[in-house]
């Protein structure tokens, strides 16, 4: 009996074996499957949903090749991740956010926090070696380097893409010979960023000597390359934009698609041409959607998904049963990832900052576990300053030790830069104001990154002024600012609200600003200073009773800010608050002596596409008299709408700003907003008339259309008065809240 059992185990067991082996044999003599991944930008998510079926389908991968976003997708699912997780990744990325170089505004310092409110472009040109110079492309892809890399690290090590769990390729073009590169090691993230450079763009990467960009124009759907690495069937995955019709050829931008996409068509064709009756080819119908409609990503992957479950027959033939299946796995597992300690910190830097502005910015911490939002936070600030053309880390392995190297390359077009400013606003009525400025900035002046500023405004208040502002440690915590200043610009005084000025007069005065200040983070800062100004008030209009003549004012002054606000143009999460204390001394050579107060506390919460934005404002002489130049003024757009503008003037004002803003059209270029605002305030000027009760206050009310264009915040609105008859249309091209 007991032979009886052991022959049966033994017979089981050889069954086993004999299937297992079966199993391997299968596994080993299938036909090696390769995926070829166009690129089309958004539209590339659709390969994400074919992934999913050849899931479901136990269709074995082997190789995968991809061009553009085929080769960032296609990376993803090399390197382990299912697709249900590609899709989840790309659906939680900001995109809108990954095509602005410029770090979230939370995230600079708060000396480029205050450029914001001085020069409204966005745009900055570069100065090197007294040349004017213009950055490589539209988008240095600062974020989308780290989104890729933070998605990649679990094979921050894999330097051969043959060892991942599939074997990759990406598919780029040599802009200097217009070459095909295959890339097939190296850093992943940079390898996929490379595939995905579109120029002009997307800044070229540097990779072994070669200037990289989007491989769309040289291979965009690479059959010959996974054919090369091994592929006996290939399942090609055509997402590429269509050719536009004769009828849609009717704007600058349209003809350059086109031609762009004949490029890239004709070389698909050729691609075409190497499948056989094995291969598949998959075309999803994603007409609707184009290759910048990255919120559109989920529904990519549906119709992706859709059109390989069309195919379904014909995929099927490459279906392994799940033991073939398992053993498929098995033989490609995960990378393994676990997070390590950080045992070493290096940076390579070509800047002249020091190595210690860096550290202090960076803030990494050696000896502790790996923490990726921190380094991201650290990269942001760095980049923040506002000099580099990248800043970019990896981890590295040396002597069984992990570390994270920081590589930081400075602006190649220069540091030095020229940005313009505009100030619009106009009520259709014959009330209008226009400002331009140009500013050039030298930075860095020094290791601690001091920099020198001078600055133009020509139009209805010229002005020129020249600053220096210079850190005194590495991590700017102190500071000292210089400035030197000449402006221009005419006062009203009314005796009523009826619009009529009794008297203007042309203002010109010559100023020198000296201050220390202690930095808070990103959110802060304390200034204590002196201030001197010198000049003349001409009577241009007025009653003898109104008379030319000079003044002087010297004063000390203590400023306190806190400023976290995600934008000064429309602005949606945050707060800006300011408290500023002035004392006017004969010492200092003030023609008279006084005391004066300013409060700014300022502040917007947002839920989807709604925002509230709040402001409150004060401003009182407490003793004494100011100078004219120091005068509050009020009126115009958003400051008492239906006023004419600086209509209301004192030594003392307040105002009280309540406004509702909706995101009407999504965009990530120019996104536009509709809102509405009530204002409550008034100037005095004798301190006992200060008073907030609805006797004391003027009330306004505005309704307004805005777009945040390239050259700054733009709005056309309407504002009514209280004890106005007419209302009054605005043009205005500013910053109303702040």
């Amino acid at each position: 009996m007991l032979k009886v059992r052991l022959s049966v185990v033994l017979l089981l067991l050889s069954m086993i074996a004999s299937y297992e082996a079966l199993a391997t044999e299968q596994a080993v003599e299938r036909p090696k499957i390769g995926l070829a991944l166009s690129g089309g930008g958004a539209r590339g998510a659709a390969h994400v949903g074919v992934f999913k079926v050849l899931e479901e389908l136990q269709i074995p991968v082997d190789y995968i090749a991809g061009t553009s976003m085929g080769a960032v997708v296609g990376g993803l699912y090399a390197s382990g991740m299912s697709s249900d997780e590609i899709a989840y990744q790309l659906d939680s990325i900001d995109w809108e956010n990954v095509f602005i170089d410029k770090p979230d505004r939370p995230d600079r310092s708060q000396r480029r926090k205050d450029d914001d409110k001085l020069y409204l472009v966005k745009g900055k040109i570069g100065v090197k070696n007294a040349e004017i110079r213009l950055p490589k492309a539209a988008v240095q892809g600062q974020k989308f380097d780290l989104i890729l890399k933070a998605l990649t690290l679990p094979a921050a090590q894999v330097n051969d893409f043959n060892e991942l769990p599939i074997p990759f390729r990406a598919v780029a073009m040599d802009i200097a010979t217009g070459e095909e590169v295959i890339i097939a090691g190296g850093d992943l993230a940079i390898s996929m960023h490379a595939s995905m450079a579109i120029p002009a763009a997307f800044a070229p990467i540097e990779l072994n000597g070669q200037l990289l960009v989007d491989g769309g124009a040289a291979n965009n759907l690479p059959i010959s390359v996974v054919k090369a690495m091994g592929a006996d069937i290939v399942i090609a995955v055509d997402i590429s934009t269509p050719l536009l019709t004769k009828e849609k050829l009717d704007r600058p931008l349209a003809v350059i698609d086109q031609l762009t996409g004949l490029l890239t068509r004709r070389n698909v064709e050729m691609q075409l041409k190497l499948l056989n009756d094995k291969d598949v080819l998959i075309l999803p119908e994603l007409d609707a959607i184009g290759t910048m409609d990255f919120d559109e990503v989920i529904n990519a992957v549906n119709i992706g998904h859709q059109a390989a479950v069309e195919q379904k027959e014909k995929l099927s033939r490459l279906s392994v049963d799940k033991r073939v299946y398992a053993t498929y796995k098995s033989q490609h597992r995960d990378l393994e990832w676990s997070q390590p300690t950080v045992d070493f910190l290096r940076i390579e830097n070509d800047s002249k900052l020091s190595e210690q502005v860096l550290l202090q910015h960076l803030n990494i911490q050696v000896g502790q576990p790996l923490d990726i939002a921190s380094i991201e936070t650290g990269i942001a600030t760095v980049y923040g300053l506002d000099i580099f053309e990248s800043v970019r880390y990896d981890l590295v392995s040396e002597d069984g030790k992990t570390g994270v190297v920081i590589n930081v390359k400075q602006k190649s077009w220069g540091t030095d830069s020229l940005q313009a400013g505009l100030e619009l606003s106009s009520d259709f009525s014959g009330e209008s104001s226009f400002n331009i400025g140009l500013a050039y900035t030298q930075q860095p002046l020094n290791s601690l990154n001091g920099e020198w500023r001078t600055a133009l405004q020509l139009g209805e208040e010229p002005a020129i002024v020249t600053e220096l502002y210079q850190p005194l440690d590495a991590a700017a915590r102190y500071f000292t600012y210089a400035a030197l200043s000449w402006d221009n610009r005419d006062i009203r005084l009314y005796g009523d609200v009826s619009g009529r000025a009794d008297a203007e007069y042309e203002i010109q005065r010559w100023g020198l600003r000296l201050a220390v200040g202690r930095n808070f983070g990103n959110w802060g800062e304390i200034r204590v200073g002196v201030r001197r100004f010198t000049g003349n008030a001409d009577l241009s209009v007025g009653a003898p009773s109104f008379r030319s003549f000079d003044f002087d004012d010297g004063n000390v002054f203590l400023s306190a800010s806190m400023d976290t606000l995600d934008s000064l143009n429309f602005p949606r999460e945050g707060y800006f608050h300011n408290i500023e204390l002035t004392s006017a001394k004969d010492a200092l050579g003030a023609d008279s002596e006084y005391d004066k107060v300013d409060i700014q506390l300022s502040g917007a919460k947002s839920w989807n596409d709604d925002s509230l934005i709040f402001s409150f404002r004060y401003g009182s002489t407490l003793s004494g008299d100011s100078s004219i130049h120091n005068r509050y003024r009020l009126g115009g757009f958003m400051q008492l709408s239906g006023f004419n503008e600086n209509e209301l003037s004192g030594q003392h004002y307040g105002l009280l700003s309540l406004a509702y803003q909706r995101r009407v059209y999504r965009s990530q270029i120019i996104p536009v907003y509709a809102g509405v605002s009530a204002q409550f305030g008034n100037t005095w000027e004798d301190k006992d008339d200060i008073g907030f009760g609805t006797d004391d206050l003027l009330s306004s009310g505005t309704l307004f259309l805005g777009t945040d264009t390239p050259i700054g915040p733009l709005y056309l609105g309407y504002g009514k008065a209280e004890g106005r008859d007419d209302g009054a249309a605005y043009l205005y091209l500013g910053q109303p809240f702040f």
